[in-house]
């Protein structure tokens, strides 16, 4: 079944109220070639075109339905690595803020509004088998990202670090042309009391993300991209 959103910050149609929920769905929605040829311009080394990229997630034809585990790998026409995900990740996995295809492949989005969204409680998962594969997971992430064994990637920013570990099955264990953009909306004041966040409070935040996770090289199939509310 597909991810459903909390009713107290959705219409009865999957609307979102506020935040980067409702941005997300904006630009999907409503302002795709600008996302798209964004999207397009942020993978630009990549040889990505703006024509590539479809998205499958959310849809407001979908009631703006969000995706995780083998759900998100049907989307975007990936199912037949559903047993290898499955092996590599518990179920529960991320929940990917919006999906596209592309020629064999896919785009993974993570869409924030405000700094404070960053960082989050952490790892819950409570069985041995679950919390073990995801420490293996994170394990072997680690190693292709160069990052140090002694860095804690289930803490606060544990979110950040199992989205790079999605995007690491798909590159390099599924071996699919795969992507994850990780989109700062910058200038929504909702929800309330919260201030719009600025460009340079995104890239302080961002800086400090970094040296958290102990990533000290650019991470491959990945980018940043800063889109105006």
């Amino acid at each position: 079944m597909p991810y459903l959103t909390d009713n107290s910050r959705v219409s009865a149609a999957g609307r979102a109220y506020a935040g980067s929920q409702r941005q997300i769905q904006t630009y999907v929605n409503e302002r795709r070639q600008a996302l798209n040829l964004a999207v397009a311009h942020s993978l630009a080394k990549y040889q990505i075109s703006e024509q590539d990229i479809h998205w499958m997630s959310p849809l407001a034809s979908d009631s703006y339905l969000e995706y995780r585990d083998s759900e998100f790998l049907e989307r975007v026409g990936l199912a037949h690595h559903t047993q290898r995900l499955a092996e590599f990740w518990p179920k529960r996995g991320p929940c990917w803020d919006a999906l596209a295809r592309i020629p064999g492949g896919c785009i993974l989005v993570e869409a924030k509004s405000h700094v404070n969204e960053i960082r989050s409680g952490g790892c819950t998962a409570s069985s041995r088998m679950s919390r073990g594969k995801i420490l293996a997971a994170l394990a072997a992430t680690k190693v292709w990202l160069g990052v140090q064994p002694d860095y804690d990637w289930t803490g606060p920013l544990y979110q950040a670090a199992n989205r790079y570990a999605h995007l690491y099955f798909l590159a390099e264990i599924a071996r699919v042309p795969a992507f994850l953009i990780n989109i700062y909306f910058v200038g929504d004041p909702h929800p309330n009391p919260l201030r719009p966040t600025t460009r340079t409070e995104w890239d302080a935040a961002l800086e400090q993300v970094k040296a958290d996770l102990g990533i000290v090289r650019e991470v491959p199939y990945s980018s940043n991209l800063f889109l105006q509310v």
